[in-house]
């Protein structure tokens, strides 16, 4: 590469493009790095695993200048290696590969590893400074052209005003995950979320503090779920989660997280503080139905259910559920802080018969929170006998 070129209007340094010179000649290096100067910021490597470090380090890297004989891993090797990388900045990253200006074989290889353009060894400067330009724009259209692609599937999938999934693209995602957990015969949960009493709160206070609500209520509810968990807003003020491998207990676990991270939120508008709370029903897979419209269904009629025994509650149960035949309905729908105020007080006789059931599934679910958590380890062995004592 022909060196001594003259020096032109130089761009601030931050605002110049950053390229990687891999070659594994200094000479080389420093003659391609001159010929640039003026418009890149450049960064060098002696060979291909040196250049894939840099890459794996500087996500701003832009464009790959790169010889294709070197030691360790040649340009070949590194090409292949960042078009079969996951990371779509891999994948499009422009490469300009240097070679001999007879090397035929070689250019027509490394075309088919995924290089984007060629340059001789005797080109000169305004050559290459064209092309760079030229790729660089590109590359930098691509990714407008990209970004551009993934606002609009956001715009299509989520709710504008709280950022959640929608009804079309929960659909979707619970879809895949019930029929993932079909296969694996395993649980699957719904939870039916409504805010309560908010209807009053938009004629008390206007809609803007109703849309502050709604925002500050969806904030909560993803922030206290799994990554596996999806919750999305499909009404105006309805909600719904899907929680796959969420059995009843746990499902219940779930439900009264949320109602009470919702019922402490402190939330202030224009001066006055807006009490918030939700009521929830839920639905399990398989002991409420096998498809998504029908847990969807059952859930929605058990939240109905919720807000008729007061609100700011969860509903998992109605007569017909399994295992709870003949259920008065002043237990169908208790809050758990109401229940262990009951095992505070002694007053057992609601839930002793219960007991049994719902310890033999508390426990494994106890002794998985404290393989998850060392923050919150639980004593099994003492909940056990205590479960001994009121049993006898």
């Amino acid at each position: 590469m022909a060196e001594g070129f003259a020096e032109g209007t130089t761009l601030a340094e931050k605002d110049k493009p950053l390229i990687l010179i891999v070659d594994d000649s200094p000479t080389i290096r420093m003659s391609l790095k001159r010929a640039v100067q003026d418009e890149f910021q450049s960064l060098e490597a002696e060979d291909g695993e040196a250049a894939w470090k840099l890459l794996l380090a500087e996500a701003d890297i832009e464009l790959l200048i790169t010889d294709l004989t070197m030691p360790h891993l040649d340009g070949f090797g590194l090409i292949q290696r960042l078009r079969e990388n996951h990371a779509a900045r891999m994948q499009n990253l422009p490469v300009i590969v240097v070679t001999g200006a007879d090397d035929t074989a070689a250019r027509e290889r490394a075309f088919h590893a995924g290089a984007n353009d060629f340059l001789t060894k005797d080109s000169d400067r305004i050559e290459l400074l064209a092309r760079l330009r030229a790729h660089l724009k590109l590359a930098q259209t691509i990714r407008q052209l990209e970004a551009s692609q993934r606002e609009l599937r956001a715009q299509a999938n989520t709710d504008p005003l709280t950022g959640l999934a929608n009804r079309r693209f929960f659909d979707e995602i619970a879809g895949k995950e019930l029929s993932l957990m079909r296969r694996q015969q395993d649980y699957f949960s719904v939870l039916m979320i409504d805010i309560d009493h908010f209807k009053a709160v938009n004629d008390t206070y206007g809609h803007p503090a109703g849309d502050e609500i709604l925002k500050r209520v969806a904030a909560t509810l993803s922030g206290n779920l799994r990554e596996e968990d999806t919750v999305a807003r499909i009404g105006g003020e309805e909600f719904v989660v899907c929680s796959p491998a969420t059995n009843r207990l746990a499902s219940i676990v779930l439900a009264e997280r949320l109602r009470k991270v919702v019922e402490s939120l402190v939330i202030e508008f224009d001066g006055q503080r807006i009490p918030v709370t939700i009521s929830l029903g839920i639905a399990l897979r398989p002991l409420d139905g096998d498809d998504l419209q029908m847990l969807l269904g059952v859930a929605d009629e058990r939240l109905y259910r919720a807000k008729e025994e007061g609100r700011n509650r969860f509903c998992v149960a109605d007569k017909t559920s399994h295992g709870d035949e003949g259920l008065a309905l002043d237990k169908i729908c208790p809050r758990m802080d109401e229940a262990l105020a009951m095992i505070r007080h002694g007053n057992l006789h609601r839930l002793k018969p219960h007991l049994p059931t719902l310890l033999k599934e508390l426990v494994p679910f106890l002794e998985l929170v404290n393989q998850q958590s060392v923050e919150a380890q639980v004593d099994v062995g003492q909940i056990c006998e205590i479960a001994e004592n009121l049993q006898n």
